[in-house]
């Protein structure tokens, strides 16, 4: 066995921490993570894209997550903190940019994550609500420019609206790393921060 596996998370880290933009706050370790994977623990889902994927998730996106789920499938805060905008009232399916359900959440550090594509009605939360990390806030569809059923997760610094720059994260439940587009993450039960 390579003797390095067990140091992947670690070297993951330094990697994207020595290659990231200027003004892009440095990734913690899985371990020292603030995030966990936007679904119920024990749920498996598959990572379509990641970090600077091949199909749009470049610029302001670079730092992105689409992870498939079904049309109505628990959306869970991957971070606790509190929700500042919604939006559930556009259908699923119409493929049209600007008309995506999804939630915004404030935390602590001033950073916000961002939850996309809900379905019609799919923001379980109102605005001005506290969330703790895992609690169920939505259910996911395919509002707005998705070519699919999935939730698209990212968190950007001090910028709530679409086209903020997203900062790189990793999440303390995903396992080895949480990049890999085509694998699937099951999300491990964490211990609370």
């Amino acid at each position: 066995m390579n003797k390095y596996v067990g140091s992947l998370p670690l070297l993951l880290a330094v990697a994207v921490n020595f290659c990231r933009a200027p003004g892009v706050p440095p990734v913690a370790a899985p371990d020292d993570s603030s995030y966990v994977l936007p679904f119920p623990v024990g749920v498996g889902r598959q990572l379509i894209q990641g970090n600077n994927g091949p199909w749009g998730h470049t610029g302001p996106i670079a730092f992105a997550f689409d992870f498939v789920m079904p049309i109505g499938s628990p959306v869970t805060a991957a971070r606790g903190g509190e929700v500042v905008k919604i939006e559930k009232r556009f259908r699923d399916g119409t493929k049209v940019p600007g008309e995506e359900n999804y939630i915004f959440i404030r935390h602590a550090d001033g950073t916000f994550g961002r939850y996309y594509h809900l379905t019609f009605g799919g923001a379980l939360v109102d605005s001005g609500a506290r969330v703790k990390r895992g609690d169920l806030i939505g259910r996911s569809g395919t509002s707005g420019a998705s070519a699919g059923p999935h939730l698209h997760f990212d968190v950007t610094r001090e910028c709530a609206t679409w086209g903020c720059q997203t900062i790189p994260i990793v999440f303390r439940n995903a396992g080895a790393d949480s990049l890999i587009a085509g694998t699937t993450y099951t999300a491990t039960s964490y211990t609370s921060r």
